[in-house]
């Protein structure tokens, strides 16, 4: 991956591509009061950024433009949702379903495809929805094959969550656990993954594996984030911390010790919850990961989408952090066939029915579109549309959760990357 030289020339490279590409029309800046901002737990150093435009093309004007552009309309995406949604669009604004296509593909893959089909001039996809910041910024948004892109309707429903890449889809990992192995409250602390009482009891997506769970061990790194850390090693082993060595901070000394104390990588949050969940598996020493909550609820013992017998709950205070949230990403192709068709699209995903349906819209197969609805563990970045039932709103999630920064961690990750080859 390329290392980039500086956050400080990543924002501002990020921010000069947020008005780029075809198909813009009425452009103002945004009014100081409205400008986005990168929120974060663990910003990189402070710059001046350049003042950013908003698109003032409204979702009609794009939506016309595009119909008029031969109906043709193409995205890639991490997400299911969004390959439902883009043929529920299709059916409720009469474009030919046979020339809109949505493709499942993961965020390797998709990278390499986008990176591809831009760089050599073919037909792909018109617009992306794609998981692993770091990466994107890197490899896609930095080379000029993706850009950001939001009008005046997104930032009046989405804010700060505009920049530095439009989030169309929050997700969580929290820590979940067996209840038959662990007391309530047991897991307070970030640590006891550290601690040898509790060795080779944590599962997680293996990080070299999924980007995401790569860009949470990146922000433990930051400045805030080990200061926080360190302040819980001395809450959870009574001690200061006494950093190796090889660990720069507290985030890095965190990473090595989970590592040496037997965590197991494994390759599905699903499965992972299954087999830390079973009551009935061989031995009682896996019995708490990190991952994601949508798939904790599916598999917990009074599911009632997927009833099973896995005991699971998840700790709900956790010091200094309960998991990560990140982002899912909306962003425009450089080559895109259908521009204003792509940006209507990603318009109507920030509106009640585009996020869940509107009870009648159809997909290909004649189903009814539903979406998000009722789904836990997915948050929109339009944060007005209301949660499923039992669920936190995004912005309590994002007190207890270390927030994904994809400048920071693009600027960081390949330090952390080579730090766990060395420790493995």
């Amino acid at each position: 991956m390329k290392r980039m030289v500086s956050g400080l020339c990543c924002a501002a490279m990020l921010l000069s591509l947020v008005a780029c590409g075809g198909g813009k029309t009425n452009e103002t800046p945004a009014p100081e009061s409205d400008k986005p901002t990168v929120e974060s737990q663990a910003p990189v150093e402070e710059s001046k950024a350049p003042e950013t435009t908003v698109d003032q093309t409204t979702f009609e004007e794009l939506l016309e433009a595009g119909k008029a552009n031969g109906n043709k309309l193409t995205i890639y995406s991490t997400h299911s949702v969004t390959v439902s949604a883009v043929e529920a669009f299709a059916n409720k604004f009469g474009i030919d379903i046979e020339m809109v296509e949505g493709t499942q593909i993961g965020d390797n893959n998709q990278i390499t495809q986008v990176a591809t089909e831009v760089s050599s001039g073919v037909a792909g996809a018109d617009i992306i929805f794609i998981q692993d910041g770091a990466r994107t910024v890197s490899e896609l948004v930095d080379e000029g094959y993706v850009y950001n892109w939001y009008n005046q309707e997104i930032l009046d429903k989405v804010g700060d969550d505009c920049e530095p890449l439009l989030v169309w889809d929050y997700c969580n990992k929290v820590f979940i656990y067996n209840t038959d192995y662990v007391a309530d409250g047991e897991i307070n602390n970030i640590w006891y993954a550290t601690d040898p009482k509790y060795a080779g009891t944590l599962q997680m997506k293996d990080p070299e594996k999924e980007g995401v769970n790569m860009n949470f061990l990146v922000m433990l790194t930051s400045d805030e984030n080990s200061a926080a850390l360190e302040a819980a090693y001395k809450d959870y082993y009574g001690t200061d911390i006494q950093l190796d060595s090889d660990c720069p901070n507290a985030g890095y000394q965190w990473i090595k010790m989970m590592y040496n104390n037997g965590a197991v990588m494994g390759g599905s949050d699903g499965d992972i919850a299954k087999a830390i969940g079973n009551p009935e598996q061989e031995n009682d020493t896996q019995w708490s990961a990190l991952i994601t909550l949508n798939k904790y609820i599916k598999n917990r013992k009074d599911s009632t989408k997927n009833p099973g017998n896995f005991t699971l709950d998840y700790a709900k205070e956790m010091n200094p952090v309960a998991g990560f949230i990140y982002p899912i990403y909306g962003l425009i192709t450089e080559n895109a066939d259908n521009p204003e068709l792509a940006k209507a699209f990603l318009v109507w995903l920030f509106t009640e029915e585009g996020w869940a349906g509107d009870g009648t819209t159809t997909q290909r197969d004649g189903s009814v579109y539903k979406g998000m609805q009722g789904r836990m563990g997915d948050y929109s970045g339009n944060q007005s549309i209301a949660v499923a039932e039992g669920d936190l709103p995004v912005t309590e999630w994002k007190k207890i959760l270390i927030q994904e920064d994809a400048i920071f961690a693009a600027a960081n990750r390949a330090d952390v990357e080579d730090f766990i080859k060395m420790i493995k």
